[in-house]
């Protein structure tokens, strides 16, 4: 059953937000007299900095670029960010050699004497090295693969380089992306920057469904890596609100050298980007000196593209600031971060019916005259980090983190479009009819106007027939056609536009504790918290016909224009999270034991002013119209405390003591738990019963590392159960019509197994690449969203597959390096990556009729309306559908040159990006579908039926059922110069 853009009830009776979507440093404290004053003065300095620099950036020509940072040139930066990854059991093909630990470098620029220096050192990287957690199935994804993924890519289709992870995106750069890790879905899913959580903490993943589709807020260019922790993490590496695994993003930060970076690039679809990136280096001064010295870096990026499908422009800006303040010789560390990026641009919210796309070309899409939807969003983040080093045992910290983001949705369909009981129109091709996310989309405009249920006076009185069926834009034709077949025509209920604002902020603290060794065991204890908190304020919904809608209080059909404009309330969600973990060394440091608990709790509420479902007051009742009429309009709260325990293991055994021929090799197993809360959505006045209580995914992992200077493998199997699997149904016709039901009743089971292998010869070669196997089937029947993206729900059936999720997974890379190729200094790159996609189960849509055996929740058996009414529309997988398997080539050449006697100017860096080499086409998301339509009533028991005669048909019960399809993106070229001074 359909869920593309509004959610259930906003479909139904126009409420906003039901439906999720269907998308270290050591810790220390300042203790220097007097430079807590101006570490605070520089942040205020750079956040003030933000909004002028934003104002440009819209102003701005309409293009970006990523600047491209070489692996050959990996800098260590003074901060105990840059510690080895040891931990780690994948690292990404192709990726820099491991940078040795910071402190090393940042040691050596110091001016204290060679004694005292070579003491920091070593008790520093003592230090990180024990904090270093013992390897598990992490992926570690460095700046090179960054760059290789082009301005084509963005912060999730970059994680297609770890094992089990899929990613698909309906345009060039942050459009509508798309995720999965080891079968579970991306808004299922954790992720972080610099440790502080960036998903949205109310509804999961980037927001309810079709929210903040375009953009996000951070981007590839203001990244330098990222930790994918599938399953469940360490509790010191984990965040709030995930059973799919933790995906943990670390910022760009500034250079410890003065450089100043522009450039510009050209690529296929008319995409431009152009940008700038200027690093002050260490600013010797009264702030500190030498490795104390603060560092700051700006930069900007603009990039616009007209998009591979048709109709689909879109432009993208982003601006960060960044502060760097070391102190206590190097060991502590002040950061303050501001980012602020913004996107706009039109998206299919759904992919394109099968036979528009056979007679109009495979990336063919309706134009703006026909339908569209645009998206306009702007995102903001302030971090601030402040890590103290106290002595060689204890290191504390504390980050805080304030965000926003503004997300506003506009979208139009011609009233031509629509016809009664779901009939052809002038747009039909091959039965299948477009589809839209607005009122009219869904055949529910005859629940409006007067006497109807989405109507009351002093709440909702919004009547797009009465306002708009004789306006020049609503045909006589149409408005005929609708009235000789009594219904209620959709003229007026074709086009909506909403704003929606997110308000996001917490505390971190920390401290690390590395005990003094005794008896040979060591202890290293991680203890730290989060306190957070999200509110996103209830909003109206505008109504018209044409755009842009007016945005008068009569057009609002969300609640209560008579009573201030808006529903009033909102949703809201408070964090209360601490974890603790030891890291225990035994056996001559052979031996790793970490145990660790996680300790969560949530307070969420759901409040509004006037709601469809609240509780209409004895005065509302007794009126005229409400004695006459049935008045849905009142005031309702729904809150509700969660609390969960959960606990993690892991052990990890390294050979190397024992048998020294098998240096380097470690065996490594992981338990663990992890919690995903039910999304605000499920706390609306449209539930029947209670909000559920938390999914939990049980993990268990094993594996193998072997890890050496020029060899890397690993391979681990893994094991994920998840219990209470959220359950969701609504109905969309008869009289519960907009009821839905949020439940705890589904199971699914995720196992596989995955492989990393990486072979590094010398300097100039390296050959690598990974697969993995993937089983995501359903424990039990129960009613659930059925996609990957959420967009869909419908009957997940025992034993069927996950759809959306491909059994294997495979990539292979071959990187060639040549230093001094054609001048001294110069440095050519050349990597060429292959990447299988397998195999991939769809979903169709049930009519009704078909007898699928006993459905939990379901009072009537087959042959009831009941059954029908729960059935019909419901979006289940399809034993004969799929997607075939398909491989994929990039190409990225990069060629640095060193400039001389040219003035300013240092290098000169080409680089020529190609993302589907062969030009390979190929599905993304594909599945069968029942459009919706309004489709009136029945007029007698179909045979073999009880209790039809009287009732809604089903809003899915009157359309054929036709295939719509995705395609991924064709050979895409982009060519990016870059000048450095």
């Amino acid at each position: 059953m359909a869920l593309y853009g509004e959610t259930p009830r906003q479909r139904t009776l126009a409420v906003p937000g039901q439906v999720r979507k269907r998308r270290r440093y050591p810790a220390f404290i300042e203790t220097r007299p007097g430079s807590r004053g101006l570490l605070l003065g520089a942040t205020a300095l750079i956040a003030a900095a933000a909004i002028p620099a934003l104002a440009a950036a819209q102003t701005a020509p309409a293009t970006t670029a990523t600047p491209p940072t070489h692996h050959h040139k990996s800098t260590a930066r003074h901060h105990a960010a840059a510690k080895p990854v040891a931990r780690t059991a994948h690292v990404v093909p192709a990726a820099a050699p491991v940078a040795a630990p910071a402190v090393a470098t940042t040691v050596a620029a110091n001016t204290a004497p060679p004694d005292q220096m070579e003491s920091i050192m070593i008790r520093a990287q003592r230090r990180l090295l024990r904090e270093q957690d013992s390897p598990s199935a992490v992926t570690e994804i460095g700046q090179t693969q960054i760059r290789m993924s082009g301005a084509a890519g963005n912060i999730v289709s970059l994680l297609r380089n770890a094992p089990s992870v899929y990613t698909y995106q309906q345009g060039i750069g942050n459009n509508e992306p798309v995720m999965s890790i080891r079968g579970t879905r991306g808004l299922e899913a954790a992720n972080t920057l610099d440790g502080m959580p960036m998903q949205d903490l109310l509804q999961g993943g980037s927001g309810a469904f079709l929210q903040n589709v375009i953009a996000a807020p951070f981007t590839q260019d203001q990244i330098s890596g990222v930790s994918v922790y599938p399953g469940v993490a360490y509790p010191d590496q984990s965040t709030f609100g995930t059973i799919g695994g933790t995906v943990a993003y670390h910022s760009l930060r500034p250079a410890d050298k003065f450089g100043v970076d522009v450039y510009g690039g050209v690529g296929s679809f008319g995409t431009w980007r152009e940008g700038f990136k200027v690093d002050s280096g260490q600013l010797d001064g009264a702030l500190g000196r030498g490795v104390d010295a603060p560092k700051v870096m700006v930069q900007y990026d603009n990039m616009q593209t007209k998009g591979f499908i048709d109709y689909t422009p879109a432009r993208y800006n982003s601006f960060e600031a960044a502060l760097d303040k070391p102190y206590d010789e190097g060991q502590s560390m002040f950061q303050a971060t501001v980012l602020y990026n913004t996107g706009s641009g039109l998206i299919t919210p759904e992919p394109i019916p099968m036979p528009y796309l056979q007679q109009n070309g495979n990336f063919s899409n309706y134009s703006p005259d026909q339908e569209y939807f645009r998206q306009n969003n702007d995102y903001f983040t302030l971090m601030l980090k402040n890590d103290t080093y106290i002595n060689d045992y204890i290191n504390v910290g504390l980050s805080g983190f304030y965000r926003y983001s503004n997300s506003t949705t506009e979208e139009y369909a011609n009233p031509a479009l629509f016809a009664p009981n779901g009939g052809d129109t002038p747009f039909t091709v091959g039965g299948a009819n477009p589809f839209n996310q607005t009122i009219a989309g869904f055949g529910e405009q005859g629940l409006y106007g007067y006497g109807n249920p989405a109507y009351q006076p002093g709440a909702v009185t919004y009547d797009g027939n009465a306002m708009y069926n004789n306006s020049p834009a609503c045909p006589a034709s149409v408005a005929a056609q609708w009235a000789a077949a009594g219904q209620t025509s959709p003229c007026g209920y074709n086009a909506y536009t909403q704003t929606l604002h997110t308000n996001t902020y917490g505390i971190q603290p920390r401290v690390s504790i590395l005990v003094p060794e005794f008896w040979g065991i060591r202890n290293t204890i991680h203890i730290g918290g989060l306190v957070a908190r999200e509110t996103q304020l209830n909003t109206p919904i505008y109504y018209g016909i044409t755009q842009p809608v007016p945005h008068d209080a009569i057009n609002d059909v969300a609640g209560a224009p008579n009573q201030g404009g808006g529903l009033g309330g909102g949703q809201q969600r408070t964090i209360f999270s601490g974890y603790l973990q030891d890291k225990i060394d035994l056996l001559h440091n052979t031996l790793h034991i970490t145990p660790g608990f996680t300790l969560q709790g949530t307070k969420t509420a759901y409040s509004t002013g006037y709601q469809v479902f609240g509780t209409p007051s004895a005065a509302t009742l007794a009126t005229p119209y409400c004695q006459a009429n049935t008045c849905n309009y009142g005031p309702f709260g729904n809150h509700k405390w969660d609390r969960e325990f959960l606990p993690f293991v892991n052990v990890t055994y390294d050979l190397d003591k024992i048998a020294p021929a098998l240096k380097g090799v470690s065996f490594y197993g992981s338990a663990g738990t992890s919690a995903l809360y039910a999304p605000t959505s499920d706390f609306s006045p449209s539930v029947i019963g209670s909000p559920p209580s938390a999914s939990i995914v049980h993990m268990y992992e094993g594996g193998v590392k072997y890890n050496t200077s020029h060899w890397l493998f690993s391979a681990d199997y893994y094991y994920q159960k998840v219990d209470r699997d959220f359950g969701f149904f609504q109905y969309q016709s008869g009289p519960l019509a907009g009821d839905a039901l949020y439940t705890n009743s589904g199971q699914r089971l995720m196992r596989g197994q995955e492989v990393t292998l990486m072979w590094r010869p010398n300097s100039t070669w390296t050959f690598s690449g990974n697969f993995s196997h993937n089983s995501a089937r359903y424990l039990k029947t129960y009613e659930a969203f059925v996609t990957v993206q959420e967009d869909q729900f419908g009957i997940a059936q025992r034993g069927s597959h996950v759809s959306g999720i491909p059994q294997w997974l495979a990539q292979f890379s071959v990187d060639y390096n040549k230093r001094n190729l054609l001048r001294r200094g110069d440095d050519l790159n050349v990597n060429l990556t292959g990447r299988y996609t397998g195999h991939q189960y769809t979903t169709y849509d049930l009519t009704g009729f078909q007898n699928i055996g006993p459905i939990p929740g379901t009072t009537g058996g087959y042959g009831t309306y009941d059954y029908y009414n729960t059935t019909a529309g419901a979006t289940t997988m399809d034993p004969n559908g799929g997607i075939a398997p398909y491989v994929i080539f990039n190409l990225d050449v990069n060629y640095a040159m060193p400039v001389h006697e040219l003035g300013p100017l240092k290098k000169v860096d080409f680089d020529l990006n190609v993302q589907n080499l062969f030009n390979t086409f190929y599905w993304q998301y594909k599945y069968r579908q029942i459009s919706p339509a309004s489709c009136g009533t029945f007029t007698s028991n179909p045979p073999g039926t009880t209790g039809f005669a009287g009732n809604a048909v089903s809003n899915y019960g009157c359309t054929p059922q036709f295939a719509d399809g995705l395609p991924g993106m064709p050979s895409t070229i982009m060519f990016t110069v870059r000048a450095s001074f």
